[in-house]
């Protein structure tokens, strides 16, 4: 039976993001998958039609595109450290976001609808299906998931956002800087501390964290074996200026364990949970007795195992 999946993407910063959704999408044509829709976490503009140009790319124009609308983003203090890292990423290098580059070249000219709030995307996409079945794979900030813990009963469910996860998630993937024992991370979950702490500290599913893929090389591949036309490819290609180069691989081995498991890929620690304190970004993983623990994903194939793993399904053909 496929995986139904969310993706939790901030799709702006890094291009593993884009070579994840391919990936997924890949997975979802081979029938392991069910893409139920994809979130962007990030205040951008551009995340929402990046995402639907990709998904339009491999055939699924119709999956549903949640994204966060932040009125005072320029000026709300929670976004500062997201607003300094765009700005050093601008500093001795001409840099163009690829959302917005992708966005603009590969436009929706069949308008095949408007982005959703996020919040209420997901209370609908949960509410739908069974109870105790939907994976979500967050590889970008946490910040969409704390207000969904935070949302109210509506049209969709008769559920608070706690008790609607409790009873339909099954697994939540995060993707962050989780080091075991302890640690201290150093984006996704920096981006929005408070998010973090909140969603990490208080989620009420089962919960892995995923930290590898930094070693993990894939992309290089794209510009030989897919399209000009195809728009992960060209995204890869403005981050990296220029083609035939790789990147790490940090959200796609999340998303690969969201799918697949561990299987021979990986290990497990259990028996922990982790906390996270918003006030230093530090986190620890403390020893339960309980079957209340959290996952602690332990790399154990080879970085060329996974790459290779990880980047037939990020060149493989789109289904049309």
């Amino acid at each position: 039976m496929p995986v139904p999946i969310i993706l939790d993407t901030d799709i702006d910063t890094d291009c593993d993001d884009v070579g994840a959704l391919a990936m997924l999408h890949a997975l979802a044509n081979n029938g392991e998958a069910e893409i139920l829709g994809v979130i962007c976490d990030a205040p951008t503009v551009w995340g929402a039609p990046c995402i639907k140009a990709i998904n339009r790319y491999y055939g699924r124009a119709e999956t549903p595109v949640g994204t966060i609308q932040v009125d005072d983003y320029e000026t709300n203090l929670r976004y500062e450290l997201y607003r300094q890292h765009l700005e050093l990423m601008g500093k001795g290098r001409v840099y163009e976001p690829y959302n917005r580059a992708i966005a603009q070249e590969f436009p929706d000219e069949n308008k095949t609808g408007e982005s959703e709030d996020g919040v209420a995307l997901y209370r609908k996409l949960l509410a739908e299906q069974p109870d105790g079945s939907v994976v979500i794979a967050a590889i970008g900030f946490l910040t969409v998931l704390e207000s969904l813990l935070d949302s109210a009963p509506d049209e969709h469910s008769s559920l608070g956002g706690t008790e609607l996860v409790r009873t339909k998630v099954k697994l939540l993937v995060t993707m962050g800087g989780g080091s075991f024992p302890k640690g201290r991370d150093s984006f996704n979950w920096w981006m929005d501390k408070v998010a973090t702490g909140a969603v990490l500290n208080n989620w009420p599913a089962r919960l892995a964290v995923s930290e590898w893929g930094g070693t993990i090389l894939t992309g290089a591949r794209l510009c030989t074996e897919t399209p000009e036309t195809n728009p992960v490819r060209r995204a890869y290609a403005i981050y990296l200026f220029g083609e035939s180069k790789s990147r790490c691989s940090w959200d796609q081995v999340a998303v690969f364990y969201a799918v697949r498991g561990a299987r021979d890929y990986f290990t497990e620690i259990q028996g922990h949970r982790i906390h996270f304190s918003p006030d230093t970004g530090e986190h620890e993983w403390l020893p339960v007795e309980n079957e209340d623990g959290h996952i602690s994903l332990q790399q154990a194939a080879s970085d060329e195992t996974l790459a290779g793993v990880i980047e037939d399904l990020m060149t493989q053909p789109a289904a049309r």
